[in-house]
């Protein structure tokens, strides 16, 4: 089986066009991305077309294997953490909820049980087109709830095969580049599994999202859009718009079956300070109708530190063991505490953050987009310790983990009326369900790589 696949042969191909024929491409990934979806909004419900890389990965079989069982590893662990909160004082502490939340927690009646249903997203700083792929990639952090990129990821890979479909055949002859698993399809998996496992027929979806919000990712209505063609019928609400009516649970007017969220558990806490009932979303959560459910809001960035502490590894699998070892960076809950350093060493923690600036990184716990992330060695020693003060104040959790290296990849972009060669930082977002992993890459000239911050996207295709 053949490993991996040299970038080489697809980069020449594109280089053969030559820059008139190149620039016309480039335009159309442009005008494309328009066309298809990929946009953002970047303020008061402007939206704005997210930049596609025109040169994308092309994974090989092997590749797709190998990632396959690397997230279903992980998400294994992920779905241990309910139960481990529940009897071990020390991942309470390592997990922290307030009273509020885990009142809401509890209304799924299975406080201890595995999750019923995810699709997730693991970020990662893979790449693929050399032979150390394996060797040296690690997963960052999770992303169970309210997962970005569903309808962006395969919107970007077929933009690039409609461009680029004749310079794939001149670099691969005699084989076929195809999209990656489309984490619609995941998604839609997972709501017909969980909807025969409560003994319904899966008629209707609401897509739930907090309509407060003027920025970030616009990809429901086009998920939507996406179900109606395969005969569901998708709804897009506010949570506070669900009703139970006589036939059951009502979004906007529509009977729905299941609802997957964007919203966390954070935000349905924050529309009931402010006076709004949510019985109907409480109600779906009681019946298990909540994807991903509550239980899965145990993925904060924080149980890195479960997985690459040495104290907590008996919960885990050797499989599991050996993975985290490998291919987790060194991650701790910032607090006043004594705790091993990356080498095993007990050291004071808020000491060794200090002391250690430029080969860490501060992350709010929970917040998402790249938000509040400070790279120590592109900060101020200054700005360091104002994040790291906030940090041990305790009103705002954050983490500090051991800076992953970050690749750089070339590729062609538009510049005004021409054509230029950029380098970028890319990331790589892994999707997954039960059943398979998808694949969405992110890049930037920001040290955090996020589309919120100005970044853009590269699609993910391999080969058959």
């Amino acid at each position: 089986m053949l490993d991996y696949l040299s970038c080489e042969p697809l980069h020449r191909a594109v280089k053969r066009l030559g820059r008139q024929e190149l620039l016309r491409r480039l335009h159309a990934v442009q005008a494309l991305s328009a066309v298809r979806g990929l946009r953002f909004l970047a303020g008061h419900n402007k939206p704005q077309t997210i930049e596609l890389a025109l040169v994308p990965w092309i994974l090989s079989p092997a590749q797709v294997k190998f990632f396959h069982g690397a997230a279903r590893l992980m998400v294994e662990a992920l779905a241990r953490l309910p139960a481990l909160y529940a009897r071990d004082p020390a991942i309470r502490r390592i997990l922290p909820l307030t009273a509020a939340q885990a009142s809401w927690i509890l209304l799924a009646g299975q406080r201890h049980s595995r999750p019923l249903a995810l699709l997730g997203r693991l970020d990662s700083n893979a790449t693929f087109s050399h032979a150390r792929w394996r060797e040296t990639f690690q997963m960052l952090e999770p992303n169970t709830v309210g997962v970005g990129g569903i309808h962006y990821a395969p919107a970007a890979a077929s933009i690039v095969l409609d461009v680029l479909g004749d310079a794939f055949e001149r670099a691969f002859p005699g084989r076929r580049v195809v999209p990656m698993p489309d984490p619609r399809d995941l998604l839609l998996d997972e709501l017909v599994s969980v909807s025969r496992r409560l003994g319904r027929r899966l008629r209707g979806v609401a897509l739930i999202e907090n309509t407060d919000f003027t920025t970030g990712t616009d990809e429901f209505e086009s998920l939507a859009r996406y179900f109606a063609g395969r005969g569901l019928k998708a709804v897009v609400a506010d949570p506070r718009a669900l009703r139970v009516g006589r036939r059951g649970l009502v979004a906007n007017g529509q009977p729905v079956d299941l609802l997957y969220r964007d919203c966390e558990l954070n935000e349905f806490l924050d529309m009931e300070r402010h006076g709004r009932r949510l019985a109907a979303l409480r109600q779906a959560i009681r019946e298990g109708r909540l994807i991903s459910g509550l239980l899965w809001e145990f993925d904060q960035k924080s149980c890195w530190e479960i997985f690459t502490d040495p104290t907590h590894a008996r919960y885990f699998t050797t499989q599991q063991r050996w993975f985290f070892r490998r291919h987790l960076p060194w991650t701790r809950l910032v607090r006043q505490t004594q705790a091993s350093d990356p080498s095993g060493a007990r050291v004071a923690l808020a000491s060794y953050i200090r002391r250690h600036k430029n080969r860490l990184v501060l992350k709010p716990n929970t917040l998402y987009g790249g938000q509040g992330v400070v790279v120590g060695d592109c900060v101020l020693q200054s700005v360091w310790e104002r994040t790291l003060n906030k940090a041990l104040g305790g009103r705002s959790r954050y983490v500090v983990q051991e800076r992953a290296r970050i690749a750089t990849e070339r590729f062609p972009r538009l510049n005004g009326g021409s054509v230029c060669d950029v380098q970028r930082r890319v990331v790589s977002g892994f999707f997954v369900n039960s059943t398979g992993v998808g694949l969405i890459g992110r890049f930037s000239e920001d040290p955090v790589v996020n589309v919120s911050r100005g970044g853009g996207l590269l699609s993910a295709l391999m080969l058959t």
